[in-house]
């Protein structure tokens, strides 16, 4: 046995129960996410789309408010607002304006519950459209989130995540044709209750 396999595995030994036990459990990351009520958060956007050769750009802000309100303000490259709030969205760009219930539509009704749960940390809430799986440690986790039942997703392939503790840095969803988008999102700051 050569010597730095014989570390290798001296190492694993001793230290294994302490690697095992520093991996994230979804109970401790939705307390993390829970912690988060009332916050705001700088994001560039990037979205990559099969018929174009680059990416396209937006940047703005997002406020969330606990329990379900979600408010995707874009600056650039134009202003745009979205406003999601309990049942109900809204979205306005320059004159244009209109409002829906979630409810009418039940693919994109289920992805904002299953986003904004993710961000109020509601387990149940997620694991009614999702399936799961969570790797990492509590200092750097990766979510990744699979529609449970294909026909009410049919366009959604998939919902990766990453963070740390109670900060989602990252969130990318892909789409079945290939297309994805690519979120990035700045450290929170707190701000006041509605």
């Amino acid at each position: 046995m050569k010597f730095s396999t014989f570390f290798i595995v001296i190492f694993s030994v001793l230290y294994g129960g302490s690697v095992r036990a520093a991996g994230i459990e979804m109970h401790t990351l939705m307390q993390f996410l829970a912690e988060n009520k009332n916050i705001k958060s700088e994001f560039v956007e990037r979205k990559f789309l099969r018929v174009l050769d680059q990416p396209v750009e937006s940047s703005g802000e997002l406020i969330f408010q606990a329990p379900q309100r979600l408010e995707k303000n874009t600056k650039l490259p134009r202003a745009e607002r979205l406003l999601i709030e309990g049942n109900r969205v809204a979205i306005e760009r320059g004159s244009f304006k209109r409002s829906l219930a979630l409810d009418e539509f039940a693919e994109i009704g289920s992805m904002v519950q299953s986003l904004t749960s993710t961000f109020r940390g509601d387990q149940l809430g997620i694991e009614k459209y999702f399936a799961w799986t969570l790797s990492g440690s509590e200092s750097k986790w990766y979510l990744v989130l699979k529609p449970k039942e294909g026909k009410l997703f049919p366009t959604l392939r998939e919902i990766r995540m990453s963070g740390e503790s109670n900060y989602v840095h990252t969130v990318e969803t892909s789409l079945a044709d290939g297309d994805r988008s690519l979120m990035t999102m700045g450290r929170p700051v707190k701000i006041s209750p509605p």
